[in-house]
């Protein structure tokens, strides 16, 4: 009925067909689901319960898809520095460095007064806080300086 030199063909184009079938399936799984993960690039990880499609803190505009994170007394610190981060440019990069480090630097002491201004009661972290304010506060110094002197 077969010839031999036919099988292989046969079995190839009967296991092509099964994975072009399965495949097929596969992408409409996929296409139902999009419309519950467009706008949650993450959907499907486990987050904090009550943390999906809150604002910012202090802001007016949801979170940027795939940002929806558990809001902590340090969020609005912590975007306020990213943004910060990503705005600082200048024309080279040592000045685009500094730049950044300044506003990273930012942020760092606005983490630790968030923390010296919460709950917070241990006396070593609280003293952690406070050196990491006072060492940031004076690298930004250098910072400017240095910036100042090197002008773009």
């Amino acid at each position: 009925m077969f010839n031999l030199t036919q099988r292989p063909v046969r079995r190839t184009a009967i296991a092509l067909s099964i994975l072009s079938l399965l495949g097929a399936a596969g992408c409409a799984a996929t296409a139902s689901d999009v419309g519950t993960t467009q706008h949650h690039p993450m959907a499907g990880m486990p987050m904090a319960h009550g943390a999906r499609d809150h604002s910012m803190m202090g802001q007016d505009h949801a979170m940027p898809p795939g940002m929806n994170m558990p809001r902590t007394a340090f969020s609005e610190a912590e975007m306020g520095m990213h943004r910060s981060m990503m705005m600082a440019t200048d024309v080279n990069t040592q000045r685009t460095w500094a730049r950044k480090m300044i506003a990273h630097h930012r942020g760092a002491i606005a983490m630790s007064q968030a923390l010296l201004g919460s709950d917070a009661t241990d006396a070593e972290i609280r003293r952690m806080a406070q050196a990491v304010i006072d060492a940031q506060t004076r690298e930004i110094g250098e910072l400017e300086s240095w910036l100042e002197r090197h002008p773009g």
